[in-house]
């Protein structure tokens, strides 16, 4: 398995391309077609990921599917992965590429768990708040977790605000013992 910190490297450099040819968005969606059609096709993936077929067939094979479909520098990020065998890389790099956009527009992750969905007022309401404490523009991702028994924890990079019921019930035990 190939290292978080390797596909960092390769969605920097890869975002620092699209970025000079102003294309950011392009290579995203690219980005989302390449992934998608690799994982759906299990002969493609094999090939991709085979170390048995030449590298050269590789490129052709990628540049055949995506010729006309993708932009030049997703199709040269392309051939630099295979030509450095990091072929695995391909599936990993998205995400890691969409976390550099987003910072470069001003957008920031935020991860909410809550015992039960959150409604779309509730939603609104907590975007609005962080929004206004943070200064950026934040995107939910919400996860339900009934082990939380209530309340909320909201994740933005290393800041975790902890209001769940769990959590305020695990600082109260915290005060008794001290």
């Amino acid at each position: 398995m190939i290292e978080r910190r390797i596909v960092r490297r390769y969605a920097a450099a890869l975002f620092s391309a699209a970025s000079d040819a102003n294309v950011v968005d392009d290579v995203e969606s690219d980005l989302g077609l390449v992934g998608h059609t690799v994982e759906s096709s299990p002969a493609l993936r094999e090939v991709i990921h085979s170390p048995v077929v030449d590298r050269s067939v590789k490129v052709k094979i990628l540049q055949d599917i995506f010729a006309g479909k993708i932009q030049q520098v997703t199709s040269v990020f392309l051939k630099l992965l295979v030509d450095k065998n990091r072929e695995e890389a391909l599936a990993l790099t998205k995400p890691e590429y969409v976390l550099l956009a987003n910072q470069a527009r001003g957008i920031v992750q935020a991860e909410v768990i809550s015992a039960v969905p959150l409604s779309k007022e509730q939603q609104s309401r907590l975007v609005e708040k962080l929004n206004a404490t943070t200064g950026k523009k934040i995107q939910l991702v919400e996860k339900v977790e009934p082990e939380i028994s209530g309340g909320i924890i909201v994740r933005i990079g290393d800041t975790v605000i902890d209001g769940s019921i769990r959590g305020q019930l695990a600082a109260l035990r915290e005060q008794f013992l001290s």
